[in-house]
């Protein structure tokens, strides 16, 4: 395990005790000498990696692998409720896109957002592979294309094509029904002994996806290319992912020139209170 490098800056730090607990393995404790926080001897390997020390402290007196906790963003920007629930309610699914590149600041500050999402245990091994270029796109949507086209020739009861027969006319036709033109694809996978990896990668492109589409970008789950990358091992190979990982699922993005002015009105979700 990485050395923790705990460290607390006694000019600064008030003993309010907030890093010791809100620490969920219990590793931190008050020094009896110097009645600083300091972690309990032994108990390191305990540590999950979480950082909630550092941005717990109100004093930015916590460092930790050694992180500097000024250099983290502000904790105090809460966003207006009513702006989060209408990012929410616009979410849509997009299957139109521009045939180009998304500029490259917006796509590093998609990727970057990533570091941030949850997993279990607080794991952080999930692995992004990006399609950055509509070039490789073009070139991974034709293969596919092609295999399917000629699955439908010469071997029409192929059960891999019975995920495809709502669509099986419009591909007859030539159209793009699996990756619906978009110029990108983010495959998030897991590695198969995290802890969570059925749900780890959904969870990380729900916030990949919110965040997106505030900054003006399309996205849409896409379950057929998963199947694809699932029955086509060579497409599997190509993504090149770490050894010890499985494909979680794929999102494709995008910019669109699509406008959605307005939320749909969905029925109420089915619940109950538990007594």
């Amino acid at each position: 395990m990485t050395e923790l490098k705990f460290h607390v800056d006694e000019s600064k730090c008030i003993r309010c005790g907030a890093c010791i607990r809100d620490c969920a393995p219990a590793i931190l404790e008050f020094d009896p000498d110097s009645e600083y926080p300091r972690v309990i001897p032994g108990a390191e390997p305990g540590c999950t990696r979480c950082q909630h020390c550092l941005a717990v402290c109100p004093r930015a007196a916590v460092e930790i692998f050694g992180r500097d906790p000024e250099e983290s963003l502000p904790g105090n920007a809460v966003p207006d409720p009513d702006e989060i629930l209408s990012l929410i309610a616009n979410r849509r699914s997009f299957r139109s896109y521009r045939h180009e590149n998304l500029d490259r600041v917006t796509l590093g500050k998609l990727k970057d957002m990533l570091r941030f999402v949850p997993t279990g245990v607080n794991a952080h091994s999930l692995h992004f592979a990006f399609i950055d270029e509509v070039e490789v796109m073009d070139s991974f949507r034709n293969y596919v294309m092609d295999r399917v086209a000629g699955m439908l020739a010469e071997d029409p009861d192929n059960p891999f094509l019975s995920r495809m027969e709502r669509y099986r006319r419009q591909f007859i036709e030539g159209r793009d029904v699996i990756f619906r033109g978009a110029p990108h694809m983010v495959v998030a996978a897991a590695k198969e002994d995290s802890p969570c990896p059925a749900y780890d990668p959904v969870i990380a492109l729900s916030y990949f996806e919110l965040y997106a589409q505030s900054l003006g970008v399309g996205t849409v789950w896409c379950g057929l290319a998963l199947g694809t990358l699932n029955y086509f091992p060579e497409l599997m190979a190509r993504l090149k992912l770490p050894e010890g990982y499985k494909a979680g699922y794929c999102m494709l993005f995008g910019p669109t020139g699509l406008r959605y002015p307005r939320a749909t009105q969905p029925d109420p979700a089915g619940m109950h209170s538990v007594e």
